[in-house]
């Protein structure tokens, strides 16, 4: 038996074309995400092959690519992993479900500096990362110079934002040493550094981030997510021209709202109905029961 030549992740995923999953044919006569991974007979999109890659070919290179969106529940046979964590699923070279380019650590540092509209006069709408609401506000931009906390749109502000950790509101607060001249070895949680830090406290007033214990302030400022991952991804509509309804789970109002897919790439977080993003996205929150038919 001749083995088959091996196979580069560009070659694969050129041949995968925009098939991020299964997909199924629409009345449209377009391809769209089916919600179990089941390959079914589909209808070839009617855009042009340039237009339907996923990932587009001069864009992406394997080894800037990662595992940005996790693998869903129902392929729990692969490994699941978040951004950059751990190893991605399929044999080496590794192979991601919806390859996109890793968010770096600078990236993230950036949304977490104030939003700057720069010294010149213009007003260029843009929008910015807002640490303490913890979401993406729109600004006034100058037009010149400023930091790199500063966004064309709203979806790249959430694309490359969305994975610092969301954390309670006195966690966002500044460490606070009081106006009396104590010293006292305390923990507050640093929103530039995402760490708990020590600080002096001076004995009184001050706020509520003020932790006795480096575990306390962890424990308090930095729980760890529940449910699936994919769960916590932002909605994305995809990159083609369909619109399929769909559904996604938004981790900010926990609950399922609808949305307009394209009918390619996007991201896991794609569900057919609102029965199924309720039963894999709140299975993570056990004060909540499972919806059901």
């Amino acid at each position: 038996i001749t083995p088959s030549p091996p196979t580069t992740c560009a070659s694969r995923e050129a041949a995968r074309g925009s098939r991020g999953g299964a997909y199924k044919a629409l009345p449209s006569g377009r391809a769209a995400l089916t919600a179990l991974g089941t390959l079914l007979p589909a209808i070839p999109p009617s855009l042009p092959p340039a237009a339907a890659t996923w990932p587009p070919a001069a864009a992406f290179r394997c080894p800037r690519c990662c595992c940005r969106w996790p693998v869903p529940p129902w392929r729990r046979a692969a490994s699941q992993v978040g951004a950059g964590q751990g190893r991605c699923p399929g044999p080496p070279p590794r192979r991601c479900r919806q390859p996109r380019p890793c968010v770096s650590a600078e990236k993230q540092r950036s949304c977490l500096l104030p939003p700057d509209d720069g010294p010149c006069r213009a007003l260029v709408p843009r929008w910015y990362y807002d640490r303490y609401t913890q979401s993406c506000q729109e600004f006034s931009y100058g037009g010149c110079h400023g930091n790199a906390n500063n966004f064309l749109s709203y979806d790249d502000c959430e694309k490359s934002c969305w994975t610092i950790k969301k954390v309670p509101k006195l966690c966002r607060m500044e460490a606070d040493t009081g106006p009396c001249r104590g010293y006292i070895k305390r923990y507050a949680f640093n929103l530039s550094s995402m760490r708990c830090e020590e600080f002096i406290y001076g004995g009184c007033y001050g706020n509520g981030n003020n932790f006795r214990d480096l575990q306390s302030c962890v424990d308090h400022c930095l729980p760890e997510k529940t449910g699936p991952l994919l769960c916590y991804s932002p909605k994305d509509e995809g990159l083609c021209s369909s619109s399929v309804t769909r559904y996604y789970y938004d981790s900010t109002s926990k609950s399922c709202k609808e949305f307009k897919y394209t009918g390619c790439g996007g991201n896991a977080n794609n569900f057919v109905t609102e029965v199924d993003c309720y039963n894999v996205c709140r299975k993570g929150f056990p004060n909540r029961a499972r919806w059901r038919l």
